[in-house]
């Protein structure tokens, strides 16, 4: 009989997280394992997970209401019995931890941390204390959830992994032009980008009043606020593009010369894999998951998170220096393809499944 396992999530699209746990549903199902998906109703990921023939359980997990919830899930596991639970998201999280406290889980539970905890000491102490692993990310999140009351011991860092599927696929001509177009392309100014929700995209807007080289860049991936507030003064010889959140993304890269991404509090951010494994040169907030990713002066630039004219450096050397900018590209390329693979994130994966398993066996 093949392991089961219900991954829960209660967000609908549009992050690196979710994209995630739908490539880890996906390749352990391709594993032989019985992985099943919770997921929002109509949402981004049901519709992606059901081409790829992940069965969903679609659950509107809703915000604050933890019991509901908890109800919702208790009714799935009774209907449908599994053999592992992994939560990627808070509000699953949440739920399964009141289900574990009063006794109702019928398997061990997996949290998966994907981003830094906001959650109290107490409620993750709690958590940690149904659960029989919890994963993280990256080491900085371990870290972050041992000094709030999470169990050293508990704990296991498992980076996510290189999506190539969404990645690895051809850019068509028209696709470019499309592209060119969209971001008023223009061969006078190099074009540099952000391709990231809202984060510190402000440090960034602020180092290109110290850059030399002409700029046209585009921050890809903003929501409606960050859309509409005003712009600071940006010097005439650049030009900057606002964008929404885009899932067919891919063209964009095509017409990058350099990828930024500043940010503080990334786990362990898919966009900066992604950037890495087409061979894009990074410049990436030395902080948390970027550093944990990036070998300074190997695989990209890590520059001080908040200092506008450090970025500013380090966007004028790359673009001023082809053969470093190859060379970066080609080992973050190496970096991202081989270190952070999906496969080897299944391997992690699965070799927690069967450690609790076989902890369990052993209680039995």
């Amino acid at each position: 009989m093949p392991l089961r396992v219900l991954l829960a999530l209660h967000q609908g699209g549009g992050a690196g997280s979710v994209n995630s746990t739908l490539a880890l549903g996906l390749g352990l199902r391709a594993r032989g394992v019985d992985a099943r998906l919770v997921c929002p109703p109509g949402s981004p990921v049901e519709a992606e997970a059901r081409a790829g023939g992940l069965p969903v359980h679609p659950l509107p997990l809703a915000r604050q209401s933890r019991f509901m919830n908890a109800r919702a899930l208790g009714a799935l596991l009774r209907d449908q019995p599994v053999d592992i639970i992994n939560s990627q998201g808070s509000r699953d999280r949440e739920a399964f931890t009141w289900l574990g406290l009063t006794r109702r889980l019928p398997a061990p539970l997996i949290l998966t941390r994907r981003s830094f905890p906001r959650s109290t000491r107490l409620q993750n102490w709690l958590a940690a204390r149904v659960s029989a692993r919890v994963i993280a990310l990256s080491a900085s999140v371990r870290d972050e959830l041992v000094r709030r009351g999470t169990p050293a011991g508990k704990v296991v860092v498992v980076p996510s992994g290189f999506v190539a599927g969404r990645m690895d696929r051809p850019v068509s001509d028209a696709e470019r032009d499309a592209w060119r177009a969209r971001i008023g392309w223009e061969p006078s100014r190099r074009v540099i980008g952000v391709v990231a929700r809202p984060k510190d995209q402000a440090v960034v807007l602020a180092a290109l009043a110290h850059v030399a080289t002409p700029v046209r860049l585009v921050l890809a991936g903003l929501d409606a606020a960050a859309l509409a507030a005003p712009l600071p003064p940006v010097p005439e010889r650049h030009a900057v593009v606002r964008l929404p959140f885009d899932p067919a993304i891919r063209p964009l890269y095509e017409l990058l010369e350099l990828a930024l991404h500043p940010s503080r509090w990334d786990a362990f951010p898919q966009a900066v894999l992604e950037a890495l494994a087409l061979g894009l040169p990074v410049v990436a907030s030395n902080a948390t998951g970027n550093a944990e990713i990036i070998r300074p002066e190997v695989d990209g630039l890590l520059v001080a998170p908040t200092d506008p004219a450090a970025w500013a450096a380090a966007i004028d050397r790359l673009l001023g220096d082809r053969d470093l900018a190859a060379r970066l590209g080609a080992s973050g390329r190496r970096r991202a393809r081989e270190d952070f693979s999906l496969d080897r994130m299944l391997d992690r994966t699965l070799a927690v499944y069967h450690a609790v398993l076989a902890e369990r066996a052993l209680r039995r």
